[in-house]
């Protein structure tokens, strides 16, 4: 659901996650999507829930999730909140110069 979230299939957590990697996902994001991936696949089939696990790996769980959303939707929602009450000659200046990086870097 997180990935579906992030404008991915939600149908491939591991195509989802290698998605949100070549569109520059953070790096702790990612290891964090791919622990959350890897450990629920292990412990978590269709049908069945392992209740030995361990309760503190779920609480880590839940801390990386909380991780991911932190990153990828509150901070983001959080700038663009303030990035928005600029003047539009402001907003439109700082484009003007991110344009110009991107081509420049692009040399």
């Amino acid at each position: 659901m997180l990935c579906k979230h992030l404008g991915e299939s939600g149908e491939d957590l591991n195509g989802d996650i290698a998605n949100l990697v070549k569109k520059g996902l953070n790096a702790v994001v990612a290891k964090s999507l791919d622990v959350v991936r890897v450990i629920g696949n292990e412990s978590v089939h269709p049908g069945s829930i392992d209740l030995n696990d361990d309760k503190d790996i779920a609480t880590r769980l839940f801390d990386l999730i909380n991780i991911i959303a932190e990153q990828m939707i509150t901070q983001p929602k959080h700038v663009e909140e303030l990035y928005s009450k600029f003047p539009e000659s402001k907003r439109a200046a700082i484009e003007v110069r991110n344009t110009k990086a991107l081509a420049d870097t692009e040399k």
